[in-house]
């Protein structure tokens, strides 16, 4: 009866030393909008800086064909999406072509100083 009791106690105060995590989702990246280039590079599709030689992010399409990237080869373009930064360089997680926003039908370089 003894031993009943004590893992009771246990079993009340257990969830109360625990910290709470509300609305947190451990892992989850928010969505960023990246803007630059886009090129493709050896089968994949990447967006560079305005220098036209740093790459800035390797794009992974999630739900459609990466061949949808095409159209805006070529172009400056803002890409909304998951920035995961744990590659070299980082990796664009886009769920939709719809997240790639035309800015430019041409890529200039930047001012050179």
């Amino acid at each position: 009866m003894r031993y009943s009791w004590a893992l009771l106690i246990l079993l009340l105060i257990a969830p109360l030393s625990l910290p709470a995590q509300k609305g947190k989702k451990p892992g989850k990246a928010q969505a960023q909008t990246v803007t630059g280039c886009l090129d493709e590079k050896a089968g994949d599709y990447v967006l560079r800086g305005d220098d036209m030689l740093k790459e800035i992010a390797t794009l992974l399409p999630v739900g459609f064909e990466k061949t949808s990237f095409a159209k805006f080869v070529g172009h400056k373009v803002s890409i909304t999406g998951q920035l995961l930064t744990s590659t070299d360089p980082p990796t664009l997680r886009v769920t939709s072509v719809d997240h790639v926003k035309n800015i430019a039908d041409i890529c200039e370089p930047g001012e050179q100083k």
